[in-house]
């Protein structure tokens, strides 16, 4: 017979384990899709050859994305965007002109280019201090609408060339001054993406040794082996406190946003200062310099890469981790690629390991092939992760 206190613990142990299988069960609740908005993105600008405005949808989870890699001709679409397509994109100059834009995928023949509007307005016919009227109409009535006044300046259209060594040059800009500009944006682009800030000052002192606060881990800005682009703009209102705002991540809100009826920015600038340097710095470890292929007549007929030029970008500072390197590559020239045989490329080195990531356009964020080996002497002996074989590199 069982007692009143075996029954209670019973009915306990009961009321625990149905607690504990109740725990297990997750509730599902159906969170309706948020309201989607259209996204305009546009700036005038005084160096273009013509003007583009960027169409597209805020996502909200009714359409499923998926996308190839990114793809310059095709940046909403190949960035996971929804592009927002037919839409009658007009722009009113300060003279009384009412220019309508093309749809780049209306001309071209790979259709690509959906939701990018294009003007045949080049930079040149922009009129400093006019006010620019910008009107949209999607397929589904909605209408946006937004303005912006181009700064003054002389635009630099074409880049100077320069070299700069890491280890001891500081670049020094300094620029005349916009008078109805609100700001001046300063941008170094990177392998690791851009590094850019604003400015009220006229003049900016960027050291060899300056890190990129933008990205995570805090790399340099500089890097040796690559081509990096300093561009100084004069810009508009609405520019600057478009870029200069960040939304918030809990209440969604905190963007300046100055388009009517839908979201994003029309802005403008003139750019003012833009120098490609060539970065660089000394070298004396073994792994430095530039690497030639080298095989037999057949080999050397099919391999895809000629040459690696390398440099040593950061010694580690513990003993368990690899030197950075950085540098670039020169492929075979093909009939998909026959005027960009050189782009660079990131890796390591531990004692003699290496570990290569040839990258495309430039970017850390895209690699289009693995190379690992061993440095023997002066001599690289390793294979490729995608196209197999084994290859040599014998430094000059």
């Amino acid at each position: 017979m069982i007692s009143d206190r075996g029954v209670a613990r019973a009915y306990a142990a009961t009321v625990a384990l149905l607690l504990a299988v109740s725990a297990c069960e997750i509730e599902k609740v159906g969170i309706p899709p948020t309201e989607s908005m259209v996204s305009l993105h546009g700036v005038l600008s005084a160096s273009a050859s013509s003007q583009v405005v960027l169409l597209e949808r805020t996502r909200n989870g009714t359409v499923r994305m998926f996308a190839p890699p990114f793809d310059l001709a095709d940046p909403i679409i190949s960035d996971e965007g929804v592009a927002e397509s037919g839409a009658i994109v007009t722009l009113t100059t300060p003279d009384g002109q009412t220019l309508t834009a093309v749809e780049d995928s209306r001309v071209r023949d790979d259709r690509k280019g959906e939701g990018i509007y294009r003007f045949s307005l080049p930079g040149s016919a922009l009129i400093a201090d006019g006010n620019y009227q910008l009107s949209v109409q999607t397929l589904g009535g909605e209408v946006l609408a937004a303005e912006t006044s181009v700064p003054e300046g002389i635009a630099a259209v074409d880049a100077q060339q320069a070299t700069f060594d890491r280890s001891r040059d500081t670049v020094f800009f300094e620029w005349p001054e916009s008078p109805r500009a609100r700001s001046y944006f300063v941008r170094i682009e990177t392998p690791f993406g851009p590094r850019s800030f604003f400015t009220d000052s006229t003049r900016v002192r960027l050291p060899g040794g300056l890190r990129n606060v933008d990205v995570t881990v805090l790399p340099h800005v500089f890097i040796p082996g690559f081509p990096q682009a300093v561009t100084v703009s004069a810009v508009d209102s609405n520019y600057y406190d478009w870029y200069r705002t960040h939304n918030d991540a809990l209440s969604g809100s905190g963007l300046v946003n100055r388009v009517r009826g839908g979201i994003g920015v029309f802005g403008s600038l003139v750019r003012l200062t833009y120098v490609d340097y060539e970065v660089v710095a000394p070298q004396t470890e073994p792994i430095a310099g530039t690497f030639k292929f080298v095989g037999t007549e057949l080999e050397a007929e099919t391999t895809p890469y000629l040459a690696l030029h390398l440099y040593v970008e950061s010694p580690s500072s513990r003993s368990d981790q690899g030197d950075a390197l950085s540098g670039r590559f020169e492929r075979r020239p093909t009939f998909t690629q026959p005027n960009e045989p050189i782009d660079g490329l990131l890796g390591t080195i531990t004692k003699s390991k290496v570990e290569l990531s040839f990258l495309r356009n430039w970017s850390s964020a895209d690699t289009v092939e693995v190379f690992r080996g061993e440095l023997h002497g002066d001599t690289l002996v390793g294979s490729y992760r995608g196209f197999g074989g084994i290859a040599h590199f014998v430094k000059q």
